[in-house]
């Protein structure tokens, strides 16, 4: 049964159809049929009776409305709110009108009167959210703009599905830079509008700056499969290129070029993507046609040098920037400025690396040396490559002195030098250290939950494993969030040689996000753990198909190779490729060391893993190398200095083993216990 205020929204939300073909509600109807109660001593007035003229009048005036009678209607709204001064529709009704004849003034008094009469008349809170709102962006005013926000919420609080509001919320938290509020609004917006490809455009733009790289994708996809739009179609290919997934990502290149063949900056997005893909000549072309028609291209300028430099042409990638800088003011090409520092970091020049990250600094800095908000994200960026640049050269003090700075400049409250300072004890193997300072951290930083898994790597390298254990199972939500907790309960099982449990901690993340190229090389690893050599190599080639250059996989696969002395010329190519993405890495320097000593070029080997324990001291698997290659030259002193200090480095105890066995041998060469 539908009681009094049932009638007003039946008349006045559920569409003016209702009122045009009998000319009375349905219900006004029902109650003018009712039979006639038994009359009594004293006859009253029907109660009913104004309210059913309220009703027509309604009626009347919505069709009075319909017909473009504008006045006319205002008068007879007038008449129902005489009629029955309790109901808030006929003010809405009123609010309505007079905001659509820019009569702000008197919508904003109906509104008010509406819910005054009914707080809960959504009516009136979306009449006076709509003026608020433009009021706000018009004068630039925050305040009007919080207004705006309060009358909308109430709004979707009687009615999630009003999609008009969440809209307005949407531009309203925009406006004041409110990205939470801004990411619920678009979440509900397309929730309650799967064609809104605007609002799936801009979600994937939040998701994509937050670096959550499949959901920037999903949306972006949603959006292009509205529109096609070229803008939808960039941010979609590169939400897949920063996941791995090269190949979909050129795909998606590709059928917006044939939409829109003359945007240039669809083509250079393409060239980029050709990079990651090793397509470095085929990049470079699609480059220098586009420079041809704009020489000064910056974007163009600094993905060439990029190609350069993923080919191994640093020397060209030097010059191409430089180019690009010339006749630029200091504060200006900073993106230009940031891939030369890298290129100087690439070729062991770091002074001239941290100088021109220093002017980079310069320019975002604030006169006072702060960090200002829109320019945190890129400092903090700079700040980092600055103290890893310190770190890779063995200057460690250096290094710690651009913690403490990012500390400064970033303010107590950013956790990125802390991060920092537990992985350089982790690269240091100082677990004793990287637990008390990841414990110290995650008190200061609860929300951070990247400490606590740090946390938790530190335990297990320790010996601490089941403690580890509990505090990884403690992290778990059932959530997506879980991926990394899983991934690094996999890292702590595989140090403890616990193999079978660590791959399956891996493919129970691999359930939750399948394409996930960090979790497969994590597999691979396992499985050459485990003797499954071709499993490796499978999953490994899995990964390359999607992601042609990854350095990681490139390198591993080409080690697995050479390992096992086969394909040694493929091996060869991989782990140049890698070296070329990373050539400070002394991962893949030892690599090319290990497959050039297996091919019998003893100098080029030596040359690389002379390389590599330079930039990681303390890896065992260098250091054995090492010792292969001077027991090899018949330098046996040099081996055997070597081999003990692998022994010293070497956790696993199958490495160990191995380590001592060649130990024994060569003492029992040299005449030794």
């Amino acid at each position: 049964m539908m009681g009094r205020s049932g009638l007003w929204i039946l008349l006045g939300g559920c569409g003016v159809w209702l009122l045009m073909g009998s000319g009375m509600p349905v219900e006004a109807q029902v109650i003018l049929r009712r039979k006639p109660e038994a009359p009594t001593e004293r006859r009253e007035e029907p109660k009913h009776k104004p309210r059913v003229e309220a009703l027509l009048t309604y009626g009347e005036a919505m069709r009075a409305a319909m017909r473009g009678d504008y006045m006319r209607a205002l008068d007879l709204f007038r008449k129902v709110a005489v009629l029955d001064p309790t109901a808030p529709q006929p003010h809405v009704a009123m609010a309505e009108l007079y905001y659509q004849l820019r009569n702000y003034a008197e919508a904003r008094r109906e509104a008010e009167l509406a819910v005054e009469l009914d707080p809960k008349e959504i009516g009136g809170h979306r009449l006076l959210g709509r003026l608020l709102r433009e009021e706000a962006l018009a004068a630039r005013d925050r305040e009007k703009a919080r207004r705006a926000i309060e009358a909308f919420r109430k709004v979707v609080a009687e009615d999630d599905l009003d999609v008009e509001a969440w809209q307005s919320l949407a531009q309203l938290y925009a406006f004041l830079e409110d990205t939470d509020g801004l990411k619920e609004a678009l979440e509900r917006w397309t929730g309650n509008d799967p064609t809104a490809d605007e609002a799936f455009y801009r979600l994937a733009l939040i998701y994509f700056d937050r670096r959550q790289y499949r959901q920037a994708a999903e949306n972006a996809a949603r959006a292009l499969m509205n529109h096609p739009e070229s803008e939808y179609a960039i941010v979609l290919a590169k939400s897949l290129l920063y996941q791995g997934h090269t190949t979909e990502a050129l795909q998606a290149y590709r059928e917006a070029l044939e939409r829109d063949p003359s945007n240039s900056e669809l083509r250079i997005n393409y060239a980029e993507a050709l990079i990651f893909s090793g397509k470095y000549d085929e990049a470079i072309e699609i480059l220098r046609r586009i420079l041809t028609e704009q020489p000064r291209n910056v974007e163009a300028l600094r993905l060439t040098a990029q190609a350069h430099r993923r080919a191994g042409r640093r020397a060209e990638a030097i010059e191409t920037l430089k180019n690009a800088l010339k006749g630029s003011p200091p504060g200006e090409g900073l993106n230009v400025r940031f891939v030369l520092a890298q290129t100087y970091e690439e070729i062991g020049q770091v002074d001239e690396a941290v100088a021109t990250y220093e002017e980079i600094l310069k320019a975002l800095l604030a006169p006072d040396g702060t960090a200002p908000e829109r320019h945190r994200e890129a400092i903090e960026t700079v700040l980092t490559n600055m103290a890893l640049a310190y770190r890779q050269a063995g200057r460690r003090e250096e290094a710690f002195r651009v913690f403490e700075r990012m500390r400064r400049v970033l303010g107590e409250k950013n956790p990125r030098a802390d991060l920092l300072i537990v992985d350089t004890f982790r690269e240091e193997r100082d677990f004793e250290a990287m637990l008390a300072h990841a414990q110290e951290a995650a008190a200061r930083y609860p929300e951070e939950r990247r400490f606590r898994l740090l946390q938790a790597q530190a335990l297990g390298r320790l010996g601490r494993v089941e403690e580890a254990l509990r505090l990884l199972d403690s992290l778990l939500t059932g959530l997506g969030d879980d991926i990394e907790v899983l991934s690094t309960k996999a890292l702590v099982l595989s140090d403890a040689e616990r193999y079978a449990e660590a791959e399956a901690a891996v493919r129970e993340a691999l359930q939750r996000d399948p394409r996930n190229n960090g979790l497969l090389i994590q597999l691979s690893l396992i499985q050459e753990r485990l003797g499954r050599f071709a499993e490796a190599e499978a999953t490994l080639r899995q990964v390359l198909e999607r992601d042609a250059d990854n350095a990681t996989a490139l390198n591993n696969l080409g080690y697995y190779l050479a390992e096992r002395g086969e394909r040694l010329e493929e091996a060869l190519q991989l782990i140049r490729r890698a070296v070329n993405i990373e050539p400070n890495n002394g991962a893949f320097l030892d690599s090319l060391g290990w497959v050039y000593f297996q091919m019998g070029n003893l100098d080029e080997a030596e040359r690389y893993l002379e390389q590599a324990v330079l930039y990681q001291p303390r890896d065992a698997t260098i250091h054995e190398h090492l010792g292969d290659l001077h027991q090899r030259r018949g330098r046996l002193e040099q081996a055997l200095q070597a081999y003990e200090r692998a022994l010293q480095l070497a956790t696993e105890s199958r490495e160990r083993e191995r380590i001592q066995q060649k130990l024994g041998k060569l003492r029992q060469a040299m005449g030794r216990k």
